[in-house]
C-alpha cells in the first residue's frame, strides 16, 4: 500500500549536518540536512538536538516543520551544535500465513525448547551425519553391534583356550578334543550374544570361574551335536549363561 505525502522513516537513526556556522546570536530558523540532502522530521521529539553542550527540549526550546528548525531564543554565535534524528519504530504486528522463510530465521534460533511434544515425527526428520552434513542415513554398524561371528574353527584338546569378547558378540568353535574355555578377555559389562559349540563326538566342555551358568552347573555338551549358550556380561568377571539349546 502506498503512503499519502512523506513516507516515514523507520528505523533509521542520523546524526544531523553541523549548522552552527549559521549561528549568529540572532537567527533562529535553520536548514536541516543529513550528508547534504534536506531532512524532514515528523515531529520535534523525533530529534535529539544539543546546542552549546546543552540538550534542548523539543517544543518548548525548538519546533520542527517540514525540514527546518526553528528555536525559542537564537542560538549564540559561538555556540556548538549537534543533532541526531530518531527513525520512527513501528509494530510489525503477527507475520501473515506462510510468510515467515528459513532465511528470516537466525541460525541455531530453532531450539529444542522451542519444539512441542510431538511436533515432530520420524518420517519428517533427515537423518544428519556429522561428517557429511544431511545424508539418506544408511546405518553402518560396529562389529560388537551387528554380532558379526568368530569362527575359531576346529579345536584340539586345549587347555588354555580364551575368548576375545572384543572381536565379536557371537562365537562359533568345533570340537576336535575335549577343552577348557578359560575367563576370557576384554570383558565389558551390558555385552550379550551366544556361542555356538559343534561338537565332532563325545568330548567335553569345562569352564573358567567368571561363567555363571543358570541351572548353577555347566551343561553338558551334547555327544556328536551343536549346542547354542546365550551369556550375558553382567560385570567384568561375572558372564551369566543363561540358556542351552540342542540344535541336533
Amino acid at each position: 500500500m502506498a503512503y499519502i505525502g512523506r513516507t516515514p522513516e523507520v528505523g533509521n537513526y542520523s546524526k544531523l549536518d553541523d549548522i552552527s556556522a549559521s549561528f549568529n546570536g540572532s537567527l533562529t530558523t535553520f536548514n536541516l540536512t543529513v550528508a547534504g540532502d534536506a531532512f524532514t522530521a515528523s515531529q520535534a521529539s523525533q530529534l535529539i538536538v544539543s546546542v552549546g553542550g546543552v540538550l534542548q527540549e523539543p517544543e518548548g526550546a525548538y519546533t520542527v516543520s517540514g525540514s527546518t528548525i526553528t528555536f525559542t531564543s537564537p542560538p549564540a554565535g559561538a555556540a556548538d551544535f549537534f543533532a541526531v534524528a530518531l527513525g520512527n519504530t513501528l509494530n510489525i504486528g503477527t507475520p501473515s500465513d506462510g510468510t515467515v522463510t528459513a532465511a528470516k530465521l537466525a541460525d541455531t534460533s530453532v531450539t529444542a525448547a522451542k519444539l512441542g511434544t510431538g511436533a515432530l515425527i520420524g518420517t519428517n526428520i533427515q537423518a544428519f551425519d556429522a561428517d557429511t552434513a544431511k545424508t539418506d542415513a544408511v546405518q553402518t554398524f560396529t562389529v560388537s553391534q551387528r554380532g558379526g561371528v568368530t569362527d575359531y574353527g576346529s579345536l584340539i584338546a586345549n587347555t588354555a583356550f580364551r575368548q576375545d569378547l572384543a572381536s565379536s558378540n557371537h562365537y562359533k568353535m568345533t570340537l576336535a578334543g575335549s577343552i577348557t574355555i578359560n575367563n576370557p578377555t576384554n570383558q565389558v559389562a551390558g555385552q550379550s550374544g551366544a556361542i555356538e559349540i559343534v561338537n565332532g563326538g563325545s568330548y567335553t566342555v569345562s569352564w573358567g570361574s567368571d561363567w555363571d551358568f543358570a541351572a548353577g552347573t555347566a551343561p553338558v555338551i551334547t555327544v556328536s551335536g551343536t549346542d547354542l549358550l546365550s551369556y550375558y556380561v553382567s560385570s567384568a568377571n561375572n558372564i551369566v549363561v543363561d540358556a542351552l539349546q540342542n540344535l541336533s
